[in-house]
């Protein structure tokens, strides 16, 4: 069973990715929703939270664990590869192909403020960015709404144009999501910046990631599709957003790990 974890809704991005790669794969989903939204809080908390998560579901019978947010992935995924024998994936903003790929010299990458301000991002500009400039923008306000799922209201319109508008003016030509619930907001970024900027979603990059490391480790498909949902929060109001943001609605258990 491929296990995915995230503060909340927004990792399902990255379960759709998984899903059209590994259709015969069985997949749980767990939406940390009684502790989301993880960028408000300590480092040590977010650890503390994620090492709960992990060992919930390697007791599930996890083969494989996706940690489906960014910030938890800047946090705790050394915490985790530390404390789990099982092989773990993380998620991060898609800096080296945007810079790669630029022809401006200049992106930009949208992210919450804990991923932004992390070591982590900054060894992958060291490491990647160059001679780009990259100009990194929090997305205030992002996250509470696609959990709200508010994808198309006014209010969220606002909140996009707001950090996305004053890029226009900064000669960019790529913009990197750097957090799994921004591509769910793409229609609307892209409202924005209409065609002449590419976005980088890196879901379907993590989606190979994983059928790599399955191949590694010699995991064959099960042959058993079942897709399994828990929230650690109210697991109705899950379930009530899941048709908008991967299209089927399915049964949420609610399973409170404090």
């Amino acid at each position: 069973m491929i296990a995915m974890y995230d503060s909340g809704l927004g990792g399902l991005s990255v379960w759709r990715a998984v899903r059209a790669a590994l259709p015969a794969w069985p997949i749980t989903y767990l939406a940390d929703q009684a502790y989301c939204p993880y960028g408000q809080r300590s480092r040590d908390e977010i650890i503390a939270r994620a090492l709960k998560v992990g060992h919930y579901l390697a007791s599930q019978g996890a083969t494989l664990l996706v940690v489906a947010c960014n910030t938890a992935t800047t946090a705790a995924i050394t915490a985790m590869r530390e404390e789990f024998s099982l092989p773990i994936v993380g998620i991060e903003p898609a800096i080296k192909p945007a810079a790669a790929m630029s022809r401006t010299g200049r992106i930009a990458v949208l992210a919450t403020e804990y991923t932004l301000a992390s070591d982590r991002v900054k060894t992958l500009l060291d490491a990647h960015a160059g001679d780009v400039d990259v100009l990194r923008r929090a997305g205030h306000g992002w996250v509470e709404q696609v959990e709200a799922g508010e994808l198309s209201g006014e209010r969220t319109r606002a909140l996009v144009r707001r950090v996305v508008e004053p890029l226009l003016t900064e000669n960019i030509d790529h913009i990197a999501l750097g957090c799994t619930h921004y591509p769910f907001l793409a229609p609307l970024i892209r409202e924005v910046t209409g065609d002449a900027i590419q976005l980088y979603d890196p879901a379907e990059a993590i989606a190979r990631r994983v059928c790599d490391l399955l191949r590694q480790h010699g995991r064959d498909s099960q042959g058993d599709s079942h897709y399994r949902f828990i929230s650690t929060a109210d697991g109705n109001d899950m379930g009530l957003r899941l048709p908008r943001l991967i299209g089927h609605s399915y049964p949420v258990e609610s399973v409170p790990l404090d």
